[in-house]
This record gives structure tokens, sequence and C-alpha cells, in this order.
């Protein structure tokens, strides 16, 4: 069953905090990401969606295979999620899916098309920043053709996507981003006959702190 987003939002806040105790009084969350900060895509995070041709159906869950988040807060109240890039490992679909021989898909990035803004509360925790927002999520892929050559093909959007997000910071003060975004039924229409459906993607960026002398 899936949580509401607003659940979510918050389940993620508690399982990226778990341990959070700092020593001394740390600069909370919202006035130290007034500069934004530029998170590394972990190896925790997946994607799961159905591909769905000609009345064919293949579950498929390609590795995200590294990019950022780039999350910053601002003066009127939001956490902007400036940019999420997501490449994926290639997608191959079977003969007589929507052709005669298997074919794959190659050159695979999710990302945003527009800003992911978060509305905060009024009274912000100090480490701990958590809400919903939307934005449009882009598809730019290639198929490989029979010859082995890269053809690029036109860009997909899933539009106004519903984010659950939160950031946190752990014991040592290392930034952390969990997103999370669930699609019932069609995504992103591919072609007349074909789409990706019910779509699950669970980001988790993490900021690594370098220790003194190293």
């Amino acid at each position: 069953m899936n949580l509401p987003l607003a659940a979510t939002a918050a389940a993620l806040a508690a399982t990226a905090a778990c341990g959070f105790d700092p020593a001394g009084a740390p600069v909370p969350l919202v006035d130290r990401l007034a500069d934004r900060a530029q998170l590394a895509v972990t190896t925790d995070s997946d994607l799961d969606a159905t591909a769905v041709a000609s009345g064919h159906a293949l579950a498929i869950a390609p590795a995200i295979t590294g990019g950022q988040v780039v999350v910053r807060t601002t003066a009127d109240g939001y956490l902007l999620v400036e940019d999420l890039t997501l490449p994926l490992a290639d997608v191959t679909l079977p003969a007589g899916m929507i052709a005669d021989r298997p074919v794959r898909f190659t050159d695979l990035v999710l990302r945003l098309g527009t800003q992911l803004a978060v509305a905060l509360p009024d009274e912000v925790p100090g480490d701990a920043l958590v809400g919903t927002g939307q934005a449009d999520l882009i598809l730019d892929w290639s198929l490989v053709d029979a010859d082995g050559d890269h053809v690029p093909l036109g860009l997909r959007k899933a539009p106004r996507t519903r984010f659950a997000v939160a950031v946190t910071a752990d014991a040592t003060g290392a930034l952390r981003a969990d997103l999370a975004a669930h699609i019932d039924g069609t995504a992103m229409i591919i072609t007349a006959t074909s789409a990706l459906r019910d779509v699950s993607l669970a980001v988790v960026g993490a900021e690594a702190i370098v220790a003194p002398g190293t």
C-alpha cells in the first residue's frame, strides 16, 4: 500500500535523521541551505516501472548509475530542488514486444524539467526539512539501431509529478536528501501503442564530509 506523500516525507525524514545527535549548537538546516548544496546520488536509490507496448507488459528496474541532487532554501520559505539528474543503465525489450528483434534503449537520463518547490512551515525544525511538491519529470533516451548506432529519441515527460522530500543531516553534519515519487497508471506516453506505467522512484543524495588532514 502506498503511503500518502506527506506521510512518506515524514517517514523519510525519520529514517534519514536516525542517530542525529550533534555536539554543540549546529546551524539550522534552513539557514545552512541558503547556500545551495550539491549531493551525489547513492546506490540506495532505485527505480521501478512497467513498460507496456502493443498489449505486452514488462516490469523494468534500470539501475540508477550516479547523478546529483541540488537543493537550497529561499528567504520566502521554500525548499527548492534545483536539479535532479539520474543517469540510468540500458533497458532491453525482448523480441516481439515492439519489434521482431530485441530493442535496446541507451543514454537514458531522468531529470527534472522544472524546479521542485516545497513550501516549508512557519516553524521549521532545525535538523530536518520535510514536505511535498511537484515538478515535471523528463526522460532523455536513445535507441540502439540494427547497426549499433545511437539514435536520439524525443523527450518524454511525466508532468506535475508529486514528490515527497526530506533533507536531514547526520551526526557528522553531512547532508542527506531523500526524494520519493510514485505514479499510478500511465506516467509517460512513448508512442500511440506504448507507455511507461506505475513508476516508483526513490532517490538518496548524500554529502561526503572530508575529515581535516585527509
